[in-house]
């Protein structure tokens, strides 16, 4: 029993050294690994300063632009806090940092495709100022031929303002004349306008004269007793052709034989509906047709075309 203690004092002894050397060892890489952390924190930092933010402007060529600025407390938050402050084992996601070094890569990303797009626009540019300087060239020789063509053009200018002078002159006296003939004319014009509207108003004064002469002839005829009502034979007369129910007249198709006369009331039938009374105004033998005012008092049912017309 006393052998199997001393050896088991022995190993605890022996442990306990080794815990001791493999103690000192850690330490040492710790501190090595704390000194690393400490100086790429500090590198991050200090990459991701030379970042730009993104803008809304379309214009990256901003002087003087913001850059990210970020914090080595922004990256020692490897585990997400929880609500009750402790960290929980999620090392990704907002909050940590995993988010912070994914933020920092899109907007490395982005400057990078900037800086890729500045040096398309700077290959394009360059193949421009190329073709510019090439015609810059072309153009100082034609610069050179055009100036002296400019002086004898100088000269004929000179003369070309002499002459001009000398019409600008004329065409000051033709002008005052031409104000002066515009003023009459225009005076005329009016004149001619103000007749124009008194010959118009007596043309529509004779015009309406005319129609209340003709109609005045015709119940003047009337009234002499020219027509004779009871002379005319009983039985159809025709068909309504034509009916005008805004202007309150109708269109009738006359039979051959038919001796219809102005002023007579006639009956309008369909079938065997009466469908209202007309009253002949005039009648025009040769087109077989004559015209006629609908009654409204008397009119039971609307007028149609083949309506018959009955005395």
């Amino acid at each position: 029993m006393d052998k199997a203690l001393k050896v088991l004092v022995v190993l605890v002894l022996v442990l306990s050294i080794v815990a001791v050397f493999i103690e000192i060892k850690l330490f040492g890489q710790r501190e090595e690994l704390k000194g690393r952390n400490t100086r790429l924190m500090k590198g991050v930092c200090e990459l991701a300063s030379t970042f730009e933010l993104p803008s809304t402007n379309a214009d990256w060529a901003v002087k003087d632009a913001p850059h990210v600025v970020l914090k080595p407390d922004n990256l020692k938050q490897y585990y997400k806090i929880g609500d009750d402050g402790k960290p929980s084992k999620v090392s990704s996601g907002p909050g940590t940092m995993d988010a912070v070094l994914a933020d920092i890569k899109d907007k490395a990303d982005r400057q990078f495709s900037r800086l890729n797009d500045t040096r398309d626009d700077l290959t394009s540019t360059r193949g421009t100022l190329a073709a510019t300087s090439n015609l810059l060239v072309r153009t100082e020789g034609v610069l050179a031929t055009t100036s002296n063509t400019l002086v004898k053009t100088e000269q004929d200018l000179e003369i070309a303002k002499q002459d001009i002078a000398k019409k600008t002159t004329e065409i000051a006296d033709l002008n005052s004349t031409v104000e002066t003939q515009k003023a009459d004319i225009e005076k005329k014009v009016n004149e001619i306008a103000k007749l124009n509207e008194k010959v118009s108003d007596c043309e529509s004064k004779i015009d309406a004269g005319k129609r209340y002469i003709a109609k005045m002839e015709k119940r003047l005829k009337i009234c002499e007793g020219n027509f004779d009502t009871n002379s005319l034979p009983r039985g159809i007369q025709g068909q309504i052709a034509v009916v005008n129910t805004n202007w309150n007249f109708v269109v009738m198709s006359i039979l051959p034989d038919s001796e219809m006369i102005p002023m007579t009331d006639l009956t309008v039938q369909r079938g065997d509906k009466l469908i209202g009374k007309v009253r002949v105004s005039e009648i025009r033998k040769d087109q077989q047709v004559a015209l006629g005012e609908i009654i409204p008092d008397l009119q039971q049912l609307p007028l149609a075309k083949g309506d018959n017309v009955f005395y």
